[in-house]
């Protein structure tokens, strides 16, 4: 009887614990405390749930990517480790806009056992419930597509009335014409600095002395910093629409392999010349043309000025500043070969343009290379630690479980097509069929990038095998071994 009454103690249960993910899209967004009440509001739902808050994660990002969002990979990490029982979210574009990231998502989290919750809607697990999601992701991916159209569209048409396109602030020198900034006027307070620049550059000035001259006498930059950088002056004195040259989209952004947006400049045919008045000449073309020449003379003739260029330039790019992270050029100095930061640095605040004598830092860098050369296992140490981290393996196995559920939905939607007699009945059921065959595409997609990130680090870590193989062939020559 007594052992019967222990066995009937109710034990107790344990808290579910939670995670809580929260983004905004933009920077002025967070100041407006955005994240601050999705957290809240993820708080107070699990507190009714009476479920434990472990961790939340806090994001500024825009875009569709998925594995670009370094906190939501964070939250995948945590979800794939089981170490949460639930994930709380704002709202369901607070995950993602892009259906087939939303299907990844769940999918991991379906896998993992963890459980998925929207605090201002429901994730119904029916049917009906992942009908609304596909419908609810789609339209959200369509109307970003079409905000992105409408404000291509509009810049488009601008163009074509002949106006510049607007920005935050016009060019340094010159002001709005109007509400509607369909052109630029001079600034009495800024263009004769503008002119000033392209005076003293043309007669010889360098950048550097420049910018210190400007900083010196307490001139506010166009952003209204006391400090001036050597680049925005290059940039000023880059500027066709300073001799009256008015261009738009001048500039495009484009997306590397690696995922960074870079700015290049469009070739002049692609540019659009805006009409004669759109924007005032500051300066006159033989200035501009004048100052374009010295840019190439000094490009030209840079070369010349290395006195010693095999000891300087065989060590260019390997040192870095520990202050900026800058890189660190190699030049004569009267104490000897030097190590400095590079001309640009001591422009950026925290950092003092330090310097360090080639023998000092050569000799504790060939110390380390002995060391790493002579002791193999420090490489094997970093094998090892490329393998623990290598985590697109799982990014691989989550996308071809997301396929193959997909193709699973799919066939069992396409049987219940064939099925019905009634198109009105079967118009639901279409639209889904259109929305998985988009997650599809997206998803191989996703799939085929996932891979190739995989295959490139199974190279450095085959790279680094190599290296750990041929440090053992040359451990005996060092001594003999000179920096060339």
């Amino acid at each position: 009887m007594h052992r019967m009454k222990s066995r009937m103690v109710a034990q107790p249960v344990r808290s579910k614990h939670v995670a809580i993910y929260c983004r905004v899209s933009t920077a002025i967004q967070e100041d407006g405390s955005s994240l601050e009440t999705q957290e809240a509001s993820c708080r107070a739902f699990a507190a009714e749930q009476g479920w434990t808050v472990s961790t939340v994660y806090r994001e500024v990002f825009t875009g569709s990517e998925l594995f670009d969002r370094p906190q939501l990979s964070k939250l995948r990490e945590t979800v794939r480790r089981r170490e949460v029982d639930v994930v709380i979210a704002h709202a369901l574009d607070r995950l993602t806009r892009n259906q087939a990231h939303l299907g990844v998502i769940l999918s991991e989290a379906d896998y993992a056992g963890v459980t998925v919750e929207l605090v201002t809607e429901r994730l119904e697990d029916s049917p009906e419930g992942r009908l609304l999601q596909s419908v609810r992701g789609f339209v959200a991916e369509v109307e970003r597509i079409k905000i992105a159209e409408r404000t291509k569209r509009g810049r488009v048409a601008r163009t074509a009335q002949g106006k510049p396109l607007p920005g935050g602030k016009p060019p340094y020198g010159y002001r709005w014409r109007d509400a509607n900034k369909s052109g630029l006027d001079p600034d009495p307070l800024t263009a004769p600095t503008l002119q000033r620049i392209y005076r003293e550059y043309e007669s010889g000035t360098p950048l550097r002395s420049l910018a210190d001259h400007l900083t010196a006498e307490g001139i506010p930059t166009a952003t209204g910093r006391p400090k001036w950088m050597p680049t925005t002056i290059r940039c000023m004195l880059r500027n066709p629409a300073y001799m009256g040259q008015a261009r738009a989209w001048r500039y495009a952004c484009t997306r590397s392999k690696g995922g960074k947006w870079r700015t290049r400049e469009r070739p002049q045919e692609e540019q659009v010349l805006l009409p004669a008045g759109t924007v005032p000449a500051l300066i006159g073309e033989d200035t501009w043309h004048a100052v374009q020449a010295r840019f190439t003379r000094n490009k030209a003739e840079a070369p010349r000025n290395n006195r010693h260029p095999e000891e300087s330039l065989l060590r260019g790019g390997f040192v870095r500043c520990g202050y900026c992270g800058n890189t660190v050029i190699a030049f004569v100095h009267s104490a000897g070969l030097m190590y400095r930061c590079c001309v640009y640095s001591k422009d950026i605040p925290g950092c003092r343009s330090s310097g360090i004598l080639v023998k000092t830092l050569d000799q504790a860098i060939w110390e380390k290379v002995e060391a790493l050369v002579t002791q193999p296992e420090i490489i094997a140490v970093q094998l090892e630690r490329m393998q623990e981290n290598q985590a697109t393996g799982a990014d691989i196995q989550g996308l071809d479980r997301q396929l193959g559920a997909i193709e699973k939905q799919r066939v069992r939607v396409a049987r219940g097509v064939a099925a019905l007699d009634d198109d009105e009945a079967a118009a639901p059921l279409l639209l889904e069929l259109k929305a998985l065959a988009a997650q599809k595409r997206q998803l191989e997609t996703e799939r085929a990038a996932a891979e190739q990130r995989f295959v490139e680090q199974t190279e450095r870590r085959d790279q680094l095998q190599n290296l750990m193989e041929w440090s053992r062939r040359v451990a005996g020559n060092l001594p003999i071994l000179t920096y060339a």
